[in-house]
C-alpha cells in the first residue's frame, strides 16, 4: 500500500451504518421477549408454551450480550470515523503542497 489516511466519505458512511447497528440492537432483548411471549400464548399447550418460557430464559442474558455488544460495536464505528476524519483534518492543516516544492534543495 503507498499511501496513508483515510477516506472521511467512506468513514461517514461507515459511521452511518454503525448508526444502522446500533438503532437495530437497540430492542433486539425486548423483541426477542415479547415474540417469545406471544409464541408461547399461541401455542396453546402447556407442554409448548413451558419450553417456550424455558427457551425465552435460557436465551435472555445471551441476547442482552449481543445487544450490548452490537451497540458497543457500533458506538466504535461511529468513534473510530470520527477520530480518522479529525486527525486527517488536523494532518492536513500543516500541509501545503503548492509551497513544500520551494523548500526542497536540488
Amino acid at each position: 500500500m503507498t499511501e496513508s489516511g483515510a477516506n472521511p466519505i467512506e468513514a461517514m458512511e461507515g459511521g452511518e451504518y454503525a448508526e444502522t447497528l446500533a438503532a437495530a440492537m437497540a430492542g433486539l432483548a425486548d423483541a426477542f421477549d415479547i415474540l417469545m411471549g406471544d409464541a408461547a400464548t399461541a401455542s396453546g399447550h402447556e407442554d409448548l408454551r413451558a419450553g417456550f418460557t424455558k427457551f425465552r430464559e435460557e436465551a435472555d442474558q445471551a441476547l442482552i450480550d449481543l445487544q450490548e455488544h452490537g451497540l458497543a460495536l457500533a458506538n466504535n464505528i461511529q468513534a473510530g470515523a470520527g477520530e480518522i476524519v479529525k486527525n486527517d483534518q488536523e494532518s492536513s492543516e500543516d500541509f501545503h503542497p503548492w509551497s513544500s516544492h520551494r523548500e526542497l534543495n536540488f
